[in-house]
């Protein structure tokens, strides 16, 4: 078995770093898509508050958003990059887990199924931002640790 020499072996570092570049510069979404995102999560935080029937509808909505967002992606862009992509990035995903636990909570103990107030619209409003903003976020903290690997160079 062949070992790689140091001069191989430089050469395939500097092949990631351009590799990890490029991906910095693909994984950019419009603000419309960081949007979407929220929106999947808020329709499933407001589902809850809402009539078993029109909560089943609203979980499918949801789904199929979904499945809408990944396919749009890997036609738009490539690729779809989940939340769990990045390791440095974990931070903004364990914060839309727990905008999303959040609002899921105050909705189910403010009264879950069948108790429509206008409570769960505020609720669902802000898991809709955060959920937004958070995504925005992860795409940074995934930008910055690919470009990392480059300025180490």
């Amino acid at each position: 078995m062949k070992t790689m020499d140091s001069e191989e072996a430089r050469s395939a570092l500097g092949a990631v770093r351009d590799t990890d570049r490029r991906m910095a510069k693909r994984m950019r979404w419009p603000l419309w898509r960081h949007a979407a995102y929220g929106a999947v999560q808020a329709l499933l935080v407001l589902a809850w508050g809402l009539p078993v029937a029109a909560m089943a509808a609203c979980i499918v909505v949801a789904f199929g958003a979904l499945w809408w967002i990944i396919r749009d992606d890997r036609q738009r862009y490539g690729m779809f990059v989940s939340g769990y992509s990045s390791r440095a990035a974990q931070p903004a995903l364990w914060l839309a887990f727990a905008i999303f636990l959040a609002g899921l909570a105050v909705v189910i103990l403010t009264g879950g199924p069948n108790t429509w107030s206008p409570l769960v619209a505020i609720v669902a409003i802000a898991v809709f931002i955060g959920e937004t903003l958070a995504s925005l976020w992860w795409q940074k903290l995934a930008q910055d640790d690919l470009r990392v690997s480059d300025d180490a160079a």
